[in-house]
């Protein structure tokens, strides 16, 4: 079984800072990205996939970009998401 990481996101705020942030990240509001996503995950656990939801801030991603050296773009968002998990 695969296991597919989200972000859950706490905040329109969160949203917003993180959208200014992450080149490529969704630019709707955090209402209609957060159904997106619900939809999505339903699409993966249909396929019997595992879903795993990941607490994100702006400030965490900031850091581990810091960290890792890397571009603050979705890429990075999305290994973000993965190593965070670990």
């Amino acid at each position: 079984m695969t296991v597919q990481y989200f972000a859950r996101v706490k905040s329109a705020s969160d949203h917003e800072a993180l959208q200014k942030l992450v080149r490529h990240y969704p630019s709707c509001s955090f209402e209609e990205w957060h159904f997106r996503e619900a939809k999505k995950m339903a699409d993966w656990k249909a396929r019997r996939h595992a879903v795993k939801m990941v607490d994100v801030t702006p400030a965490e991603f900031t850091a581990y970009c810091e960290k890792t050296k890397a571009k603050p773009d979705l890429t990075t968002f999305l290994k973000f998401l993965t190593d965070k998990a670990f």
